[in-house]
């Protein structure tokens, strides 16, 4: 009985800390943590190449104010992101990838490609100046990745950041967004304005996981000639998210 009793209490504090641990807040977006370069082989990367080609010749990039199909010939494609997760379909082993076709102000003919495999399952085009991706598990708890587009601008010698967290299924859309527009940007800093004394301002970005996701965000700041280290931090404030259309356009698979 007693080590009935024992195994019991066991499991229990177990079965506890696994769901603590999974309901706690996990960390989206901390300017001091540099995104890893992608790591492809020449297969991948051609095969995104070619994707990206096909949406140009079909003009999607283009709109009433700039025809990019005009000048852009591919001249220079990037892979910006790589990210593994379960976007499309519950469970599986996909990869997602974030490229960059053709640069133009004021933004670059750029894209997501899904494949699962050797097939393409997904993609998708968007003008826009995202520089890097990364994949967050399941935020939402409906048993998809979400996947987070890190980009920004440099203007007049300042920098300005910002951040989107997108899933595929089991409704294309924008869970949040973080950027100047809505006064929730993540990154700014005038370290190309001053020769000297220039500051950077930051947000840790952080959410609990659940139904609903809770996010959170904390000031930090530094400065300019060391970007990891936070001279100033403030207190945890709760910030008010509302999903919004992605604006993509689905894009040729093959």
């Amino acid at each position: 009985m007693f080590v009935k009793f024992c195994l019991m209490v066991l499991t229990l504090a177990t079965a506890g800390a696994a769901s603590a641990q999974s309901s706690a807040a996990r960390v989206v977006y901390d300017s001091r943590i540099q995104t890893p370069e992608p790591r492809l082989t020449e297969l991948e990367r051609g095969r995104v190449k070619y994707l990206a080609g096909l949406a140009m010749e079909a003009r999607l990039w283009d709109d009433a104010d700039f025809r990019a199909s005009d000048t852009c010939a591919g001249q220079d494609f990037a892979i910006n992101g790589v990210a593994p997760g379960a976007f499309t379909v519950k469970g599986a082993q996909q990869t997602a990838y974030l490229y960059m076709y053709c640069y133009f102000r004021p933004g670059w003919s750029q894209g997501l490609v899904i494949t699962q495999g050797n097939q393409v399952v997904a993609h998708y085009v968007f003008t826009n100046l995202v520089s890097s991706l990364y994949a967050l598990k399941d935020i939402n708890q409906n048993g998809f990745t979400e996947l987070v587009l890190e980009g920004g601008f440099t203007a007049q010698g300042g920098t300005e950041g910002y951040i989107e967290i997108a899933e595929l299924q089991p409704q294309r859309r924008l869970l949040a967004q973080f950027k100047y527009d809505n006064q929730l940007q993540p990154y700014s800093d005038n370290c190309g304005a001053v020769e000297t004394g220039g500051i950077w301002t930051s947000q840790v970005i952080r959410v609990t996981p659940g139904k609903n996701p809770q996010f959170t965000a904390q000031k930090i700041q530094g400065k300019c000639e060391n970007e990891r280290v936070a001279t100033l931090t403030g207190a945890l404030r709760p910030l008010k998210v509302q999903p919004l259309p992605t604006g993509w356009l689905s894009a040729p698979l093959r």
